[in-house]
């Protein structure tokens, strides 16, 4: 007969490996937002940039040619930067780049993320406003 300390045991490993599965299955994609965004950066206000597999839109708020914002209902929003340009063509190809651009040249992304999924969505340097408040992209 099995043990009650045995049987939990069993159940907190096998569910700490069901866990572990699921973190490590999230899909990742990295989108151009500047072409996302094309000739709307120059008009101030909200822009519909991308709708997500869950059907939620996603918004890019444009203020003065800025990039002030990104958000989506119902998911979260970080801002992120990258010294590697990982979106450079159009949304739907990704280039992830092992060469390193100059030393003090980033690139920007709004991390939008859900349980299954992370959007992020890169823009040039001349497109956000730039604070302390970036945190430094990992892959």
């Amino acid at each position: 007969m099995i043990n009650r300390r045995l049987a939990l045991g069993l159940i907190a490993t096998a569910t700490t490996i069901g866990a572990s599965r699921i973190a490590f299955a999230k899909e990742k994609q990295h989108l151009n937002g500047k072409s996302l965004l094309g000739e709307k950066f120059k008009k101030n206000g909200k822009h519909k940039i991308h709708t997500t597999g869950k059907k939620v839109d996603v918004f890019a708020e444009v203020s003065n040619g800025k990039v002030t914002s990104v958000n989506a209902a119902g998911m979260q929003v970080k801002k992120v930067r990258s010294r590697q340009k990982l979106a450079e063509t159009g949304p739907s190809i990704i280039l992830a780049s092992t060469q390193l651009a100059q030393a003090d040249s980033y690139y920007y992304g709004y991390w939008v993320y859900d349980d299954l999924t992370d959007y992020y969505f890169w823009f040039p340097a001349e497109y956000v406003i730039i604070d302390s408040s970036w945190i430094d992209y990992v892959g």
